[in-house]
C-alpha cells in the first residue's frame, strides 16, 4: 500500500460525508420541504442505491426544528420488529431499554412519549424490515397519535410500497411517494468531481480517469468508494490506467463497507459466490454455493435455511443479483451472481 500523498482531506471521499449542495436533486427537495409545509403525514422515498436518498432526507431532518423529536433507523441493522421498536424507544425516551421487553410494552411507551411530542420516525432499508414482520411494525405506528407522529420510508428495492404491504397496513399509511431516478454518466462526474475538488490535491487527478468511473458507475457510493481506492494506491496522480488496476480492489472495498454490520457467515457466502464464479462463471446454483461456504467456513457453521436468508441479504444490499425458478422437484431455486462495477 502507497501513501496517501494525493489526499488534502479524506472526508469528502467518505461515502458517509453529506456534502452541502446536492447534484439535480432540487425537485425532490422540494417535494420534501412541501410535504413538511402542508403538514402531510408519511412520505415513501424510493430509487436504487446511491442515489441520495438518505443524504437529502438526513439534510432535510437537520433543518427541522427541534421542537420535533426525530428517530433514524437503519432497518439493516434493526431488521425486525423488536429490534426497531427498541430504537425508537430509545430516541424519544433517552433511555436503553435493555432486553426482556415485550413488544407491546415498547409500543405503549412509544405511544405515551409521542402524545404531545411532534415525532418523525425514518425507516431507512425498509427492505431488510419488510423481509420479516415490518409490516405489523409499520401497521402500529401508523395508528400511533397520527396527529403527531409521522413516518418516511426509505426503500432501494420497493417501488410500489402497496404491493409490499397488506391493505390494512397501506390503507392507514398513505405516503406520498418520491422517486429517485438513476444519475446519468454526466450527473456521476459532476458528483464525484466536486468530492475530488474537495479531497484531493489540485492536479492530482486526470480527467479521463473520472470520466471512465463515472461511465461505469452511477452509484455514487460506488464511485466514491472507487475514487478513494485508487486515490490511496498513488503517489502521484490518478490515471484512467491507475483507475482501472484497483477496480477490482475497489469493489472489495465496496463489499466490506456494505457488509461491515453483518456476519462472518455473510461474508463468507460472498467468498464463496465469487471463488465460484472466477472457477466456473455464472449463474451459479445456491447448492454449489452452500457446499463452498461449508468448505470456508472454520467456525460452527449455520443451516441452510440460515444461509438462504443471508443470500437474501446480499441480494437486498445489491451485491448480488438472483434468477429465481419456480416449480419442478426443488419447487423454488435461485440461481446467482455477484454484482460489480
Amino acid at each position: 500500500m502507497k501513501n496517501d500523498s494525493v489526499i488534502d482531506d479524506p472526508a469528502p471521499l467518505q461515502t458517509s460525508y453529506r456534502p452541502s449542495s446536492f447534484v439535480d436533486r432540487e425537485s425532490e427537495r422540494e417535494q420534501i420541504n412541501q410535504i413538511q409545509e402542508n403538514q402531510l403525514r408519511n412520505l415513501f422515498l424510493h430509487g436504487p442505491r446511491g442515489t441520495g436518498k438518505t443524504h437529502l432526507l438526513l439534510d432535510h431532518i437537520e433543518k427541522l426544528p427541534s421542537s420535533i423529536n426525530t428517530c433514524y433507523i437503519p432497518c439493516r441493522r434493526c431488521s425486525t420488529q423488536y429490534q426497531a421498536l427498541k430504537q425508537i424507544y430509545q430516541s424519544v425516551t433517552g433511555e436503553n431499554p435493555g432486553d426482556g421487553h415485550h413488544t407491546a410494552k415498547l409500543q405503549r411507551e412509544i405511544q405515551d412519549r409521542t402524545t404531545d411530542v411532534e415525532t418523525l420516525i425514518v425507516l431507512d432499508d425498509v427492505d431488510f424490515l419488510l423481509s420479516n414482520d415490518g409490516d405489523s411494525l409499520l401497521y402500529k405506528l401508523s395508528r400511533t397519535n397520527p396527529e403527531n407522529l409521522s413516518i418516511v420510508i426509505i426503500s432501494s428495492q420497493t417501488t410500489d410500497l402497496s404491493q409490499r404491504l397488506e391493505e390494512r397496513t397501506y390503507s392507514s399509511l398513505q405516503p406520498s411517494r418520491i422517486g429517485f431516478e438513476p444519475y446519468s454518466a454526466g450527473e456521476t462526474y459532476q458528483v464525484l468531481g466536486k468530492r475530488a475538488r474537495d479531497s484531493l490535491k489540485p492536479e492530482t487527478l486526470h480527467r479521463n480517469a473520472l470520466t471512465y468511473i463515472a461511465s461505469t458507475t452511477q452509484n455514487i457510493s460506488k464511485g466514491l468508494t472507487w475514487l478513494k481506492t485508487s486515490a490511496k494506491n498513488t503517489e502521484d496522480r490518478i490515471t484512467e490506467e491507475s483507475v482501472r488496476q484497483t477496480q477490482r480492489q475497489a469493489y472489495q472495498d465496496y463489499v466490506s463497507q456494505q457488509l461491515r454490520y453483518f456476519t462472518q457467515h455473510h461474508r463468507l457466502l460472498h467468498q464463496a459466490i465469487e471463488e465460484l464464479e472466477e472457477e466456473h462463471g455464472t449463474p451459479i446454483n445456491t447448492g454449489k454455493i452452500y457446499d463452498r461456504y461449508q468448505e470456508l467456513c472454520k467456525s460452527e457453521s449455520v443451516s441452510n435455511r440460515r444461509l438462504s436468508d443471508f443470500l437474501k441479504d446480499l441480494e437486498l444490499l445489491d451485491l448480488v443479483e438472483a434468477k429465481y425458478h419456480y416449480g419442478g422437484r426443488k419447487g423454488k431455486t435461485r440461481e446467482i451472481k455477484s454484482s460489480s462495477f
